[in-house]
Protein backbone atom coordinates (compact mmCIF):
# COMPACT_ATOMS: atom_id res chain seq x y z
CA UNK A 1 0.00 0.00 0.00
CA UNK A 2 1.09 3.82 -0.93
CA UNK A 3 2.60 5.49 2.30
CA UNK A 4 0.26 8.30 1.22
CA UNK A 5 -2.89 5.33 1.94
CA UNK A 6 -1.49 4.15 4.47
CA UNK A 7 -1.40 7.26 6.50
CA UNK A 8 -5.05 8.03 5.49
CA UNK A 9 -6.41 4.02 6.77
CA UNK A 10 -4.36 5.14 10.08
CA UNK A 11 -6.39 8.58 10.31
CA UNK A 12 -9.77 6.97 9.14
CA UNK A 13 -9.29 3.54 11.80
CA UNK A 14 -8.14 5.87 14.36
CA UNK A 15 -11.03 8.57 14.58
CA UNK A 16 -13.57 5.57 13.88
CA UNK A 17 -12.00 3.77 17.01
CA UNK A 18 -11.98 7.24 19.11
CA UNK A 19 -15.28 7.77 18.34
CA UNK A 20 -17.08 4.38 19.31
CA UNK A 21 -14.59 4.42 22.50
CA UNK A 22 -15.73 7.86 23.06
CA UNK A 23 -19.27 6.72 23.62
CA UNK A 24 -18.58 3.93 25.07
CA UNK A 25 -16.80 6.31 28.08
CA UNK A 26 -19.26 8.64 27.74
CA UNK A 27 -22.68 7.64 27.38
CA UNK A 28 -22.55 6.15 30.99
CA UNK A 29 -22.05 9.00 32.79
CA UNK A 30 -24.73 10.94 31.59
CA UNK A 31 -28.28 11.05 33.34
CA UNK A 32 -29.92 13.44 30.83
CA UNK A 33 -31.99 10.85 28.75
CA UNK A 34 -31.98 13.02 25.45
CA UNK A 35 -28.37 14.19 25.59
CA UNK A 36 -27.65 10.36 26.23
CA UNK A 37 -29.05 9.44 23.28
CA UNK A 38 -27.36 12.41 21.59
CA UNK A 39 -23.59 11.15 22.42
CA UNK A 40 -22.98 8.70 19.81
CA UNK A 41 -24.48 10.84 16.95
CA UNK A 42 -22.42 13.74 18.02
CA UNK A 43 -19.20 11.87 18.61
CA UNK A 44 -19.41 10.26 15.09
CA UNK A 45 -20.00 13.49 13.19
CA UNK A 46 -17.05 14.90 15.15
CA UNK A 47 -14.97 12.18 13.86
CA UNK A 48 -16.25 12.41 10.49
CA UNK A 49 -15.18 16.90 10.74
CA UNK A 50 -11.99 15.65 12.05
CA UNK A 51 -11.39 13.48 9.18
CA UNK A 52 -12.41 16.17 6.72
CA UNK A 53 -9.73 18.36 8.02
CA UNK A 54 -7.14 15.97 8.38
CA UNK A 55 -7.48 14.55 4.31
CA UNK A 56 -8.59 17.20 3.17
CA UNK A 57 -5.46 16.39 0.61
CA UNK A 58 -6.24 13.04 0.10
CA UNK A 59 -9.18 13.85 -1.88
CA UNK A 60 -12.93 15.14 -1.30
CA UNK A 61 -14.52 12.89 1.63
CA UNK A 62 -18.22 13.93 1.19
CA UNK A 63 -17.86 12.07 -2.45
CA UNK A 64 -16.09 9.58 -0.67
CA UNK A 65 -18.97 9.17 1.82
CA UNK A 66 -21.56 9.22 -0.76
CA UNK A 67 -23.73 12.09 0.71
CA UNK A 68 -23.43 14.09 -2.46
CA UNK A 69 -24.87 11.24 -5.02
CA UNK A 70 -28.34 11.28 -6.69
CA UNK A 71 -30.77 11.47 -3.66
CA UNK A 72 -33.28 10.81 -5.81
CA UNK A 73 -32.61 7.51 -7.50
CA UNK A 74 -31.45 6.12 -3.89
CA UNK A 75 -34.67 7.27 -2.11
CA UNK A 76 -36.81 5.41 -5.14
CA UNK A 77 -34.82 2.40 -5.21
CA UNK A 78 -35.22 1.87 -1.26
CA UNK A 79 -38.75 2.60 -1.64
CA UNK A 80 -39.67 -0.02 -3.91
CA UNK A 81 -36.84 -2.48 -1.97
CA UNK A 82 -38.66 -2.07 1.54
CA UNK A 83 -42.44 -3.06 -0.15
CA UNK A 84 -42.00 -6.57 0.80
CA UNK A 85 -41.71 -5.85 4.63
CA UNK A 86 -44.45 -2.99 4.17
CA UNK A 87 -47.06 -5.15 2.56
CA UNK A 88 -45.93 -8.17 5.04
CA UNK A 89 -46.06 -6.10 7.59
CA UNK A 90 -49.64 -4.97 7.23
CA UNK A 91 -51.04 -8.49 6.59
CA UNK A 92 -49.10 -10.29 9.62
CA UNK A 93 -49.38 -7.01 12.53
CA UNK A 94 -51.03 -5.38 13.83
CA UNK A 95 -50.46 -1.67 13.06
CA UNK A 96 -49.52 0.38 16.43
CA UNK A 97 -49.36 4.14 17.58
CA UNK A 98 -45.91 5.48 17.62
CA UNK A 99 -45.33 8.92 18.48
CA UNK A 100 -43.19 11.19 16.87
CA UNK A 101 -40.40 10.88 18.96
CA UNK A 102 -40.31 7.42 18.91
CA UNK A 103 -40.39 7.50 14.90
CA UNK A 104 -37.65 10.00 14.93
CA UNK A 105 -35.49 8.20 17.37
CA UNK A 106 -35.90 4.68 16.66
CA UNK A 107 -35.88 5.09 12.93
CA UNK A 108 -34.75 8.27 11.05
CA UNK A 109 -32.12 9.49 13.15
CA UNK A 110 -30.36 6.11 13.68
CA UNK A 111 -30.80 5.12 9.94
CA UNK A 112 -29.38 8.75 8.79
CA UNK A 113 -26.29 8.46 11.48
CA UNK A 114 -25.92 4.98 11.51
CA UNK A 115 -25.50 4.68 7.70
CA UNK A 116 -23.32 7.99 7.29
CA UNK A 117 -20.84 6.81 9.98
CA UNK A 118 -20.36 2.90 9.53
CA UNK A 119 -21.18 2.72 5.71
CA UNK A 120 -20.33 6.08 4.65
CA UNK A 121 -17.63 7.30 6.59
CA UNK A 122 -15.76 4.05 7.31
CA UNK A 123 -16.44 1.79 4.33
CA UNK A 124 -16.39 4.61 1.67
CA UNK A 125 -13.58 6.36 2.89
CA UNK A 126 -11.59 3.64 3.79
CA UNK A 127 -12.49 2.42 -0.18
CA UNK A 128 -12.27 5.74 -2.15
CA UNK A 129 -8.94 7.20 -0.03
CA UNK A 130 -7.52 4.76 1.43
CA UNK A 131 -7.49 2.40 -1.35
CA UNK A 132 -9.18 -0.85 0.50
CA UNK A 133 -11.28 -3.48 -1.34
CA UNK A 134 -14.41 -3.80 -0.63
CA UNK A 135 -14.95 -7.19 1.69
CA UNK A 136 -12.08 -6.26 4.31
CA UNK A 137 -13.30 -2.80 4.73
CA UNK A 138 -17.33 -4.00 4.97
CA UNK A 139 -16.53 -6.54 7.53
CA UNK A 140 -14.30 -4.18 9.78
CA UNK A 141 -17.83 -2.09 9.53
CA UNK A 142 -20.33 -5.17 10.17
CA UNK A 143 -18.94 -6.65 12.85
CA UNK A 144 -18.51 -3.46 14.90
CA UNK A 145 -22.03 -2.56 13.79
CA UNK A 146 -22.98 -6.21 14.97
CA UNK A 147 -21.71 -5.96 17.89
CA UNK A 148 -22.97 -2.58 19.25
CA UNK A 149 -26.34 -4.38 19.04
CA UNK A 150 -24.87 -7.03 21.75
CA UNK A 151 -27.18 -5.05 24.15
CA UNK A 152 -30.72 -5.97 22.47
CA UNK A 153 -30.55 -9.41 24.09
CA UNK A 154 -31.62 -10.43 27.02
CA UNK A 155 -30.07 -13.67 27.05
CA UNK A 156 -26.42 -14.54 25.55
CA UNK A 157 -28.12 -16.25 22.89
CA UNK A 158 -30.65 -13.69 21.99
CA UNK A 159 -27.67 -11.19 22.13
CA UNK A 160 -25.35 -13.36 20.25
CA UNK A 161 -28.48 -13.77 17.64
CA UNK A 162 -28.79 -9.98 17.95
CA UNK A 163 -25.63 -9.40 17.09
CA UNK A 164 -25.71 -11.27 14.31
CA UNK A 165 -28.46 -9.97 12.66
CA UNK A 166 -27.34 -6.78 12.33
CA UNK A 167 -23.57 -7.50 11.37
CA UNK A 168 -25.55 -9.51 8.59
CA UNK A 169 -27.23 -6.49 8.02
CA UNK A 170 -24.34 -4.20 8.19
CA UNK A 171 -22.63 -6.33 5.32
CA UNK A 172 -25.88 -6.21 3.09
CA UNK A 173 -25.91 -2.25 3.30
CA UNK A 174 -22.47 -1.99 2.24
CA UNK A 175 -22.87 -3.96 -0.47
CA UNK A 176 -25.64 -1.80 -1.46
CA UNK A 177 -23.65 1.08 -1.18
CA UNK A 178 -21.07 -0.40 -2.89
CA UNK A 179 -22.74 -1.29 -5.97
CA UNK A 180 -24.74 1.83 -6.30
CA UNK A 181 -21.71 3.44 -6.45
CA UNK A 182 -21.10 5.38 -2.83
CA UNK A 183 -24.70 6.55 -3.20
CA UNK A 184 -25.20 6.77 0.96
CA UNK A 185 -29.03 7.72 0.42
CA UNK A 186 -30.08 4.22 -0.84
CA UNK A 187 -28.61 2.89 2.81
CA UNK A 188 -30.02 5.70 4.50
CA UNK A 189 -33.65 5.32 3.20
CA UNK A 190 -33.36 1.66 3.58
CA UNK A 191 -32.46 1.77 6.90
CA UNK A 192 -34.96 4.10 7.70
CA UNK A 193 -37.92 2.79 6.74
CA UNK A 194 -37.28 -1.46 7.44
CA UNK A 195 -36.82 0.47 11.17
CA UNK A 196 -40.03 2.43 10.85
CA UNK A 197 -41.62 -0.36 9.56
CA UNK A 198 -40.47 -2.71 12.49
CA UNK A 199 -41.83 0.18 15.26
CA UNK A 200 -44.89 1.30 13.24
CA UNK A 201 -46.31 -2.57 13.43
CA UNK A 202 -44.76 -3.60 16.92
CA UNK A 203 -42.82 -6.28 15.10
CA UNK A 204 -40.49 -7.41 18.10
CA UNK A 205 -38.30 -5.21 21.01
CA UNK A 206 -35.20 -6.44 19.14
CA UNK A 207 -33.54 -6.97 15.60
CA UNK A 208 -34.29 -10.84 16.22
CA UNK A 209 -38.03 -10.99 15.14
CA UNK A 210 -40.11 -14.42 14.43
CA UNK A 211 -41.00 -16.30 11.28
CA UNK A 212 -43.22 -13.98 9.53
CA UNK A 213 -40.92 -11.12 9.97
CA UNK A 214 -37.82 -12.50 8.82
CA UNK A 215 -39.65 -13.95 6.20
CA UNK A 216 -40.78 -10.69 5.08
CA UNK A 217 -36.97 -9.13 5.42
CA UNK A 218 -35.93 -11.33 3.68
CA UNK A 219 -38.22 -10.96 1.06
CA UNK A 220 -36.79 -7.47 0.74
CA UNK A 221 -33.23 -8.36 0.92
CA UNK A 222 -34.08 -10.36 -2.19
CA UNK A 223 -35.53 -8.02 -3.98
CA UNK A 224 -32.98 -5.37 -2.80
CA UNK A 225 -30.05 -7.62 -4.33
CA UNK A 226 -31.81 -8.87 -7.32
CA UNK A 227 -33.36 -5.40 -8.31
CA UNK A 228 -29.59 -4.04 -7.75
CA UNK A 229 -27.79 -6.26 -9.98
CA UNK A 230 -30.74 -5.74 -12.85
CA UNK A 231 -30.15 -1.89 -12.56
CA UNK A 232 -25.86 -2.87 -12.65
CA UNK A 233 -26.44 -4.80 -15.87
CA UNK A 234 -28.82 -2.46 -17.14
CA UNK A 235 -26.24 0.53 -16.55
CA UNK A 236 -23.77 -0.86 -18.22
CA UNK A 237 -25.30 -1.74 -21.39
CA UNK A 238 -26.27 1.81 -21.87
CA UNK A 239 -22.46 2.83 -20.82
CA UNK A 240 -23.60 5.35 -18.96
CA UNK A 241 -21.44 4.46 -15.29
CA UNK A 242 -18.40 2.69 -14.86
CA UNK A 243 -18.39 -1.07 -15.09
CA UNK A 244 -18.09 -1.66 -11.13
CA UNK A 245 -20.90 0.70 -9.83
CA UNK A 246 -24.32 1.86 -11.19
CA UNK A 247 -23.69 5.38 -10.30
CA UNK A 248 -20.59 8.15 -9.80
Amino acid sequence: MEQGKAVSSIIILSLFSAAIFATRFLQPQITAPYVKYAVPYLCWSLAILLAGVLLRRKGPLLKAVGITHQPLSGVAAALLFSLPMLIGFSVFFEFATPSVTTLLTKSLIPGFFEELFFRGFLVGSLMAIAGWRFLPAALIGAVIFGMGHWFQGATLVQAATAALFTAIGGLWFAWLFYRWGHNLWIVITLHTLMNGYWVLWQVDSTAIGGQAANLCRMATIVLSIAGTEWWVRRSRKRSLTPADSPET
